[in-house]
């Protein structure tokens, strides 16, 4: 169950909810006292809250999408701005653009000066003023669990030294790394799926999660900014990602205590080295847990003051 209080913001759905896994997370952040449809261009009430308008660029990730679908899309996304726009003004949650393709078309329909916050950063959006970035967060499971005390035993005291579950390619980055670690840490836990949804069921997935030191954070299918990232952090282990695009800055900032390594073999050795200094382990995972901690507090409160002071 999701704990709604009361902040004067109001959820004004663009796109279907139930197809957003960053329901939990968002929710989580914000609060909304009320939320409201506009997908199927149901009845509007503006109740004198702020509006935030929630887009998906989920439909643009379908390769078969026709063009007159495209375009329908576009009409009905600018039809819901006409109608938000006459209530005054409003921001914008922007989801699952992963290509960043969405924003290429719905950041130019806006009226000026609209504030919107979106996952997945990219450098073209600089321009847009007004454009900011958030995490993908962790999905809603991960979020207020029965399990959430266990994400407090120290990395030391963990059954696996690492883990990795999920969607495994022939090649690329999670190949390489799950091929290193298994090699060199065989005791860790490893589970490779050949498909979307074709993995542990996400309650074992968690529980699994929850017995590892080290998480495996490679790159998603598009972009570095995955849900394991932020699931690894909300269970309490030690990230460990790589990135050959410099997208980790976008992602986590400078600041954080989070390593970022440019191989995988740097990332091995560096989990190795600590695996033999316990003491040190168990002082990182903290640093790191305490950060996030505090990363989602100030992102929860920024979040909430560019909605209800800048844009209104």
């Amino acid at each position: 169950m999701i704990n709604i209080s009361k902040n004067n913001l109001q959820f004004v759905w663009g796109c279907d909810p139930s197809l957003q896994l960053e329901l939990g997370w968002i929710f989580s952040l914000l609060k909304p006292a009320r939320q409201v449809s506009l997908f199927h261009n149901e009845h509007f009430n503006s109740n004198r809250l702020h509006n935030v308008l929630i887009e998906s660029g989920l439909p643009r990730l379908q390769r078969s999408l026709s063009l007159e679908m495209v375009a329908e899309l576009k009409n009905q996304r600018i039809q819901r701005l006409h109608t938000l726009a006459k209530a005054g003004s409003f921001g914008i949650i922007h989801l699952s653009d992963e290509e960043g393709l969405d924003g290429d078309d719905l950041y130019p329909l806006l009226p000026e000066g609209t504030v919107v916050w979106r996952n997945f950063a990219y450098s073209r959006f600089k321009h847009f003023k007004e454009c900011r970035i958030f995490p993908i967060g962790p999905r809603l499971e991960f979020i207020d669990s029965s399990l959430s005390h266990l994400s407090a035993v120290p990395a030391s005291k963990r059954s696996f030294p690492w883990g990795f579950m999920g969607t495994l390619w022939s090649t690329g980055s999670r190949f390489l790394a799950t091929s290193m670690f298994l090699r060199s840490l065989p005791q860790g836990f490893f589970h490779g799926s050949r498909g979307f949804s074709q993995g542990l069921p996400l309650a074992v997935y968690q529980q699994q999660l929850l017995r590892c030191s080290f998480a495996l954070c490679p790159e998603g299918d598009r972009h570095l900014d995955t849900f394991r990232l932020y699931e690894s952090l909300e269970s309490g282990c030690i990230p460990l990602l790589v990135d050959q695009r410099q997208m980790a800055s976008s992602i986590i900032g400078f600041n954080s205590p989070i390593p970022v390594f440019r191989q995988w073999n740097d990332a091995l050795d560096w989990a190795q080295y600590l695996i033999s200094k316990p003491q040190y382990m168990d002082k990182i995972q903290s640093s790191i847990q305490f950060w996030w901690q505090q990363k989602r507090l100030h992102l929860a409160n920024t979040m909430l003051h560019t909605f209800t002071r800048e844009v209104f």
